[in-house]
């Protein structure tokens, strides 16, 4: 029984992964950046970098060529395993963080990467993760990139043991040369970070020299992360295009460096709302499922006889936790200049996912409180509601915009007119568990399909 549910907890994330990715129907972004057109990866690698200078959007901008509206096989069945391979690795990596070695098959282990997953996708962060191919696309290659690149400066600080490869100078630097050019904000919020680390270390140890000295695999990450960010900052669109798109200064309320110094005063509102804006969909989230899993934990201790402490006893773990909660922190902070769409707050979550799972480690699954099995089938039936629903979701999506893209192929004018009626994507309030629509209002002006325009007509 243990070993089933154990193999069952970690193949389920990986079943709604390619259940989201094999069966999704292309958004109206995927199709105005290329979807169902032939590739131009150069030209799509240099426009990428113009308009944002993210890996991650060069990333998008090209592999989105090789999607079809709708998936039949064809060359995106790589890319699409690629994306469950990468969607499975993060949440491997933050059950890593999690335990503080790598997960084994184990049923403990597997409750950890269980609740990675939960975590993200019962919230709205997780929306991110299968939206659409261009969101995905981005902020697969950011998660991934914060993950793996914070995971050795995790363990160190904890004092546990950094892996081998990550200590091979050639591997820390191409790490932290993707990482530098993953996102905008999350390599300047990690320099932050790991800068007042270092100086309450110091402090911590009434000896600077011995606290400051670093690791030479911590020279060739940070030299690679500081490489790529100023080749970004120099070379390509620095922070980003976002004082020039009327999504983020209308929608979100992009506040540029030069109305700052313009309207100090009625900035200083501005930044003061976004903070509890962006500080209520991160920590709010985590917090409420902290009281909700520690208020449970503490009744049954109570009830069992038993002793219960908040934070853990290990030192390394408490370390963890409040690193990665000042990480998150600082990255809000940084990020303030904005009310975060959710997508670009996924680096400080995926870092109070990690604080929230050494808690919930602690109180349920380490110390037994409850029957480990228990918890496991509550998590996998939770796990395959989702993915029955996903699946039926997706599933009638597909149906029906396959009907309007046959159409479309098939019509004989260069202008096509679709019902205000069509199809629209089914969604649940809050999980979500839905997509984007494929054509969204917005879009439709910017997109053409089989090399058509579309309009809505009454």
């Amino acid at each position: 029984m243990k070993k089933f549910l154990t193999c069952l907890l970690y193949g389920l994330p990986v079943i709604f992964f390619g259940v989201c990715y094999f069966l999704m129907t292309v958004w109206g972004e995927d199709i105005i950046q290329g979807a169902g057109t032939a590739p131009d990866v150069w030209n799509d690698i240099v426009g990428a970098f113009r308009h944002n200078s993210r890996l991650s959007d060069m990333y998008a901008w090209t592999v989105i060529n090789f999607f079809d509206f709708q998936y039949s096989f064809g060359v995106d069945t790589i890319f699409r395993l690629i994306d469950v391979a990468i969607a499975t690795w993060i949440i491997y990596l933050l059950a890593s963080l999690i335990l503080g070695r790598w997960p084994r098959l184990q049923l403990k282990d597997s409750l950890v990467f269980a609740l990675s997953f939960l975590v993200i996708l019962v919230t709205p962060h997780g929306y991110t993760l299968y939206r659409g191919f261009s969101v995905i696309h981005n902020y697969l290659i950011i998660g991934l990139a914060t993950v793996a690149f914070g995971l050795p400066f995790v363990r160190s600080l904890a004092g546990q043991k950094v892996s081998k490869m990550y200590q091979k100078w050639w591997f820390a630097l191409i790490i932290g040369l993707i990482f530098g050019m993953s996102s905008n904000i999350t390599p300047i919020a990690f320099l932050i970070c790991f800068v007042l680390v270092k100086l309450w270390q110091m402090w911590r140890r009434k000896s600077g020299g011995k606290a400051g000295r670093l690791p030479a695999w911590q020279w060739w990450m940070l030299a690679g992360m500081i490489i790529t960010v100023a080749v970004a900052y120099i070379f390509g669109a620095g922070v980003s295009t976002y004082a020039n798109n009327p999504v983020y200064t209308e929608t979100y309320d992009y506040l540029a460096f030069s109305e700052i110094f313009a309207n100090f005063g009625g900035s200083l509102v501005r930044v003061v709302k976004h903070i509890v804006v962006n500080f209520g969909y991160s920590f709010g989230l985590i917090l409420g499922m902290a009281v909700i899993l520690g208020g449970l934990a503490w009744v049954t201790s109570k009830v069992q006889g038993r002793k219960f402490q908040i934070l853990p006893t290990s030192s390394s773990e408490c370390g963890v936790v409040v690193g990665c909660v000042v990480f998150a922190t600082i990255y809000l902070l940084c990020g303030s200049q904005i009310m975060l769409p959710v997508r670009l707050a996924l680096p400080a979550y995926l870092a109070l996912v990690v604080a929230l799972g050494v808690l919930v480690h602690d109180w349920w699954i380490r110390s037994e409180l409850t029957e480990n099995v228990a918890i496991g089938v509550l998590m996998a039936v939770l796990m395959v509601a989702m993915v029955i629903i996903k699946a039926d979701f997706a599933l009638e999506y597909r149906a029906q915009m396959a009907q309007v893209l046959t159409a479309i192929e098939a019509a004989p004018d260069e202008v096509v007119c679709i019902s205000p009626e069509i199809a629209r994507p089914k969604k649940l309030p809050f999980i979500n568990l839905g997509q984007d629509e494929t054509f969204a209002e917005w879009a439709l002006s910017y997109m053409t399909v089989y090399g058509k325009e579309v309009r809505v007509c009454e």
